[in-house]
């Protein structure tokens, strides 16, 4: 979107240097510049007035006031305002926006404006990619630079950096840098960002949903003032990514130093009056087309992109959100109870750091996920051979399911030491080479009064990278076609929704957990224990049972059955006849090729 304004960016740098020009003929010239002080709490007064750009494309309900008296906001009223507000009020803001709503374009004009009003003030800007930041804030900037230089003839703007002393060399005392922060770049932004502390100073991340935890660590390390603000903007992804967590907590409550913001296309004013209102931004018919091509509503494209709301899960997440909502509504059907008890153990070893976590299941049915601390992995071990050997409720050791890996070493040698040897889980290795029973089940046949199944013989190691996508991939699987029933419990969905998965050499791989630690800031310790526990629960298959046949003195059953056999075995005969003339036949046919 382009800024509106009667002249020219030529006529505004020959304005500014007539003035400095003015004021050295005069004997009133110093190089000192003045902050716009009497506008730090009017933001878009200053744009207006400064920079010239038009009231309604910051305040839309402006645009047309009828027009949306009887509009029906769906994400927040006024956005881009409330945004301005939540700064002004000394707060951060996180804009979860669909896509073209102008967040980008408000960002820049929020960079002038602060460096403009507080006096040596430093604003950062961050993104994953230097396109993000070049071509998108950086570009409003230098389209507006014109303007603001009419009032800071001193500025001086360079390819991702604005002083306003320029002749202050490299040092970061008022002025505007652009930092690319891509993965692994955390121990280099907090170096840089050393040096840019001040009282006065704003961040700025773009696409946040897409940086690294650790960079969004160091730029809250870097503020140290009360009025050090961020602003942290972008397309959200799945909750659990850092715009979303920049917002609220782990728990799913807001933050309070931040004032978080939704930006639905719906609300635009583009949209709303049917005239082009912003320059660039997203219009009625194209908003009418993306809803076409992104559809249905329901979708998580259409529900980020289109109306700027938050999806459960990411893109490419193992399991989906509506598939655990749909298995919790059977957690009290009793068809789902029916079956052995069984165990899942996710193991940790220290008070203060992540939680161990044990699931609890009858049948197909997991009746409870308890996650808790302990002193030491043996802890959790003590408490796995309490339960199974409980004299009323008994687990048998082949229905529990423990982590091994690193921490869970010391457990199971606890209940090694106390006399259970239980199944043992580790992540890395080789994928248990068993038939895929619910696949070999998926087709049946009745043979002899008996429903026996008939499906492909899978073998499960062919198809997963290693056990722990094997083990994650059936509880996938189980929860899509409706196998399982869990409890309705939030905390572990999300640990169930975290997973992402790929399949490079075209085998299923699932990310590590150490992978998924890193990215989401925590552990999906529920999650694994829920995992674990139906991995080694007892699997019986669905098996219709085909009702007894009447009896009756003139029928003879054990003839048809012994007839049963006969044909068989006479199918047999014919399969293995059909396969010899075959065989017979290509061999003639490779004989006369070589004569």
């Amino acid at each position: 979107m382009s800024r509106p304004t009667a002249i020219s960016p030529e006529q505004l740098r020959l304005h500014a240097e007539a003035i400095v020009a003015e004021r050295k003929r005069a004997g009133t010239w110093s190089g000192a510049v003045r902050p716009h002080i009497e506008y730090q709490q009017r933001p878009l007064d200053w744009m207006v007035e400064k920079l010239g750009i038009s009231r309604e494309s910051i305040a839309w309900s402006l645009a047309d006031p009828d027009a949306y008296a009887a509009h029906q906001w769906d994400g927040d009223r006024d956005p881009l305002v409330k945004a301005f507000d939540a700064l002004v009020a000394w707060k951060s803001a996180g804009i979860e926006s669909a896509t073209g709503t102008g967040k980008t374009y408000a960002a820049a004009l929020l960079t002038l404006w602060f460096l403009a009003c507080f006096e040596n003030s430093i604003v950062i800007h961050t993104a994953p990619k230097s396109d993000q930041l070049l071509l998108g804030i950086w570009k409003y900037i230098g389209q507006m630079f014109p303007a603001f230089k009419a009032h800071f003839p001193t500025a001086d703007l360079i390819t991702g950096k604005l002083r306003i002393r320029p002749d202050e060399g490299g040092k970061e005392t008022w002025a505007a840098t652009a930092i690319v922060a891509g993965v692994g770049a955390a121990e280099e932004l907090a170096g840089r960002a050393k040096g840019m502390h001040a009282p006065d100073m704003l961040i700025i991340t773009e696409e946040t949903q897409s940086q690294d935890p650790a960079i969004m660590k160091s730029l809250r390390n870097t503020r140290t003032d009360d009025h050090n603000l961020h602003l942290a903007i972008g397309n959200p992804d799945h909750q659990d990514d850092q715009l979303h967590r920049f917002c609220f907590d782990e728990h799913g409550q807001p933050v309070g130093s931040v004032v978080h913001i939704r930006i639905s296309a719906f609300d635009h004013p583009n949209v709303v009056t049917g005239r082009r209102v912003v320059e660039g931004a997203i219009g009625k018919l194209r908003l009418e087309e993306r809803m076409i091509e992104d559809g249905p509503p329901t979708s998580r494209i259409y529900l980020s992109q289109i109306r700027g709301l938050c999806p459960k899960e990411p893109e490419e997440a193992l399991i989906r959100w509506e598939w655990c909502v749909a298995a919790s509504k059977k957690f009290d059907d009793p068809n789902f109870r029916d079956g052995a008890l069984a165990l899942g153990i996710d193991v940790a070893d220290s008070p203060t750091g992540d939680k161990a976590a044990i699931s609890r299941w009858q049948g197909a049915c997991c009746t409870e996920v308890q996650s808790f601390r302990v002193q030491d992995a043996s802890e959790v071990g003590q408490r796995v051979w309490l339960e199974a050997t409980d004299k009323e409720n008994p687990v048998d050791p082949r229905y529990i399911g423990i982590d091994r890996v690193g921490v869970g070493a010391s457990a199971v040698n606890e209940l090694k030491r106390l006399g259970l040897r239980v199944r043992l889980i580790g992540g890395g290795d080789k994928a248990v080479p068993g038939l895929d029973k619910d696949l070999l089940w998926s087709e049946t046949q009745e043979v002899d009064g008996k429903l026996k199944p008939t499906g492909p013989r899978v073998t499960q190691a062919e198809r997963h990278d290693n056990l722990r996508s094997q083990v994650w991939w059936m509880l996938r699987e189980d929860l899509r076609l409706g196998r399982i029933a869990i409890p309705n419990d939030e905390e572990l969905w999300k640990d169930i929704c975290a997973p992402v998965y790929g399949t490079p050499n075209n085998k299923i791989s699932v990310e590590s957990k150490d992978t998924i630690r890193a990215r989401i800031g925590r552990s999906p310790d529920k999650g694994d224990a829920l995992a674990y526990g139906n991995f080694v629960r007892r699997r019986t298959p669905l098996r219709t049972d085909l009702p007894s046949p009447k009896v009756s003195r003139n029928e003879d059953f054990g003839l048809e059955r012994i007839m049963a056999r006969h044909r068989q075995r006479q199918e047999a005969e014919e399969r293995r006849l059909k396969r010899f003339l075959a065989q017979r036949k290509r061999d003639r046919d490779r004989e006369r090729g070589r004569r």
